[in-house]
């Protein structure tokens, strides 16, 4: 792998580290560009969610107007920066030649980037089903194939697999037998990395082919929004049940379709800063695809939703892909949904549009606790937040450079 950082980028390993540095030094240490003012990145983003809707209603090919620096920016952090190259090159999109550098770069690279992370991922299946170990592919390994026009356009920052919870330590040696080293531990999924891998990212402005990626190995699919909110059981649906076989190898599984759709808009609305114009983007080409070929059933979405109590937090990814692009979700559905999700969240998701709800700063104090349960989910929130764990204090303040780390590593098109 070639270790030399891209001269595109203009910034070395310790000029990344810098910036993050100069973020804190201003106070929101999740805003690394200062030659991008916050408010030409939001006017980006609505310009993007326009061609989007667009290219995905089938219009003619359709102007993508404004600077290279902010939409590039805006097509980075809400990951949609390779689809939009990818529609340029199609001829779906017309921008000026500096923008059609800037995506065309970022398609590039994540072409690159997608075929080896592929590889490995097909490699790191093959020795698991040897070792009689069954895996189920997550996320974006599984949609990039199916639902999106090519691997390429969807930009990923980890490899998601689901192995049984009996089977959990078995995976991880075969994780290190690989030459992974473990990073962290959850309390449902644990992550690994290469050791060779830079820790910082090559750029601040795209994904670069050689950016760090890891491997988080799921036993468990439940999901929280933290302590004294609400647990989604998704595990209760029984994900190795179905029939439904990966693209690349199929000796793996993949999720159905009503579970797929379930647990895709669950992760993105569980907290905002996952609500990417990508990942609505992906919930409306995973529900036009299976809706046109007979395979999603929304009484059986419902009747998933309801069994796995994770309808709640797939109402705000649902709400805003039906807003992206009406059509996409049907009302009752909808309706249902919002009778899970506690009053702060309708009220809060009533003031976004599909462009403005990525967060990358601080919540308000009222987005924090909106999906706490009760007074005493907010306590437990609150004591959680104030009282240290296993971690110094001096950790605290890395919070929200952990936020800026997952937009710039594309955790947020997991």
């Amino acid at each position: 792998m070639d270790c030399e950082w891209d001269v595109e980028a203009g910034l070395s390993a310790e000029e990344v580290r810098q910036r993050f540095a100069w973020a804190r030094r201003q106070g929101r240490p999740a805003w690394l560009w200062p030659d991008v003012s916050v408010e030409s990145w939001g006017a980006a983003l609505g310009t993007i969610q326009k061609a989007a809707v667009a290219c995905l209603g089938g219009e003619a090919a359709t102007d993508l107007d404004g600077g290279a620096e902010a939409l590039g920016l805006a097509g980075y952090t809400s990951g949609m920066g390779p689809l939009l190259g990818f529609w340029i090159e199609q001829g779906r999109l017309r921008a000026g030649p500096s923008v059609v550098v800037e995506l065309e770069r970022q398609l590039r690279h994540n072409r690159r980037r997608a075929k080896r992370m592929a590889a490995v991922a097909a490699a790191l299946v093959g020795r698991l089903v040897e070792l009689r170990i069954e895996v189920l592919i997550l996320k974006g390994a599984h949609t990039s194939t199916v639902y999106f026009p090519e691997p390429g356009v969807r930009p990923a920052s980890d490899i998601d697999l689901l192995v049984a919870h009996g089977d959990g330590h078995r995976a991880e040696a075969v994780l290190a037998q690989l030459g992974f080293s473990l990073q962290k531990r959850g309390r449902w999924e644990s992550s690994w990395s290469l050791p060779a891998a830079s820790g910082e990212p090559r750029t601040l402005t795209y994904v670069h082919a050689d950016d760090p990626w890891s491997i988080d190995l799921h036993i468990s699919l439940d999901i929280s929004a933290g302590h004294g909110t609400p647990l989604g059981h998704f595990d209760l649906a029984a994900p190795f049940a179905g029939r439904e076989r990966w693209a690349v190898d199929a000796r793996a599984r993949v999720l159905e379709p009503a579970p797929l759709l379930l647990h895709l808009a669950a992760h993105a609305g569980v907290g905002w800063q996952n609500l990417t114009l990508l990942r609505q983007v992906e919930l409306v080409l995973v529900v036009r695809r299976e809706v046109a070929l007979r395979r999603l059933c929304w009484d059986e979405f419902l009747a998933t939703g309801r069994l796995t109590t994770a309808l709640g937090y797939a109402y705000p990814a649902l709400r805003l892909a039906e807003r992206l692009l009406p059509g996409t979700v049907p009302a009752n559905v909808l309706e249902e949904c919002a009778r899970w999700v506690p009053r702060t969240v309708r009220r809060r998701l009533a003031r976004l549009s599909p462009a403005s709800a990525q967060r990358i700063g601080r919540n308000s104090l009222a987005e924090h606790f909106m999906w706490a349960q009760g007074w005493r989910g907010r306590l437990r929130m609150l004591a959680a937040d104030l009282l240290p764990d296993d971690r110094r204090w001096s950790d605290r303040r890395r919070i929200y450079e952990a936020r800026a780390w997952r937009l710039i590593r594309g955790t947020i098109s997991r």
